[in-house]
């Protein structure tokens, strides 16, 4: 079996005692593609502080990349490598793209760098409105012209925290597929971080995945989730979307250290999670959930 997972924010956790990898956020068990997300949207900063704090995390992404031995995925040809040779394996995305992209090139050098996932806004900024906003005003035309330009140089694009109306106008101007990286499903838990009926349809039609949050509020309306919850929401993925369509987005070290009661950081939390679903659905439904689907939609997309 090969892991794969969207979205976690170990970047931000690294310092002098601890590395990028550790013994929960990913599996102990099998050859693992993590996706490393650089969060660059703290409020009030202004875009020259952000964009000195993404080259700090990419800075330290690229040192402990090559520390650990990660395969950097950045095509397909990448990826296969990683899987034949069972090796670990990493992509670099951004979350939260206010402030980065007034000048044109900056795109083209992160590309460059091994940007391949990008989710253009965390908070509300120049770019998009995001789901915690109340007022959703949507797509700025900046934003429209960043979804085009990064869709054309083969970038992902993640939709896991723009509003709704941001979403919707997204999947209009991209002819592409693209990813919710951490989003569960609003009909389980009504939080606005996660995707309603209409959008999650699309996403998947389109070709695209929806990772699976571990984020307590976004699993249960009461904040207090076991893994009885968890399985509501992969359940509803299963029966409305397919046993294609749903990934794993655990969102590890963004969760504040809460998870769903039954997992903890005192070891993998992958291979918790895996052992639990091996418990309710077939081994291939498993092996899909668990990495191949991301692996697929890779394949073709990169």
């Amino acid at each position: 079996m090969f892991i794969a997972d969207m979205h976690c924010d170990s970047i931000l956790e690294v310092n002098s005692q601890r590395g990028l990898r550790s013994k929960y956020n990913m599996s102990g068990e099998h050859p693992h593609l993590q996706f490393f997300a650089s969060w660059v949207a703290c409020k009030g900063e202004s875009a020259p502080a952000r964009r000195k704090r993404l080259m700090r995390l990419l800075d330290v992404y690229l040192a402990e990349r090559s520390r650990l031995g990660l395969v950097a995925v950045e095509s397909a040809v990448d990826l296969n490598f990683a899987i034949e040779c069972e090796k670990d394996a990493s992509i670099f995305a951004i979350e939260g793209g206010g402030g980065l992209f007034a000048d044109s090139e900056e795109l083209i050098n992160l590309y460059r760098a091994g940007l391949r996932v990008l989710g253009i806004a965390w908070d509300t900024n120049e770019l998009a409105s995001s789901s915690f906003d109340t007022v959703d005003n949507g797509l700025s035309p900046a934003g429209r012209e960043l979804v085009t330009r990064a869709s054309e140089m083969g970038i992902i694009l993640d939709v896991s925290h723009l509003s709704d109306r941001s979403t919707a106008e997204l999947l209009d101007i991209t002819p592409y597929p693209v990813i919710a990286t951490h989003s569960n499903f609003r009909e389980i838990c009504s939080h606005p971080r996660n995707l309603p009926r209409s959008l999650a349809s699309k996403i998947v039609a389109r070709g695209g995945v929806i990772g699976l949050n571990l984020c307590p509020d976004f699993v249960t309306d009461d904040c207090k989730p076991d893994m009885t919850d968890l399985l509501r929401h992969v359940d509803f993925a299963l029966e409305n979307y397919g046993e294609d369509s749903l990934g794993f987005g655990f969102d590890i070290d963004g969760t504040d250290g809460k998870y769903p009661k039954g997992l903890g950081e005192e070891c993998s939390i992958h291979d918790s999670v895996i052992e639990l679903l091996s418990k309710h659905y077939s081994s291939s439904v498993v092996e899909k959930l668990a990495g191949l689907n991301v692996v697929n939609f890779l394949k073709n997309n990169l």
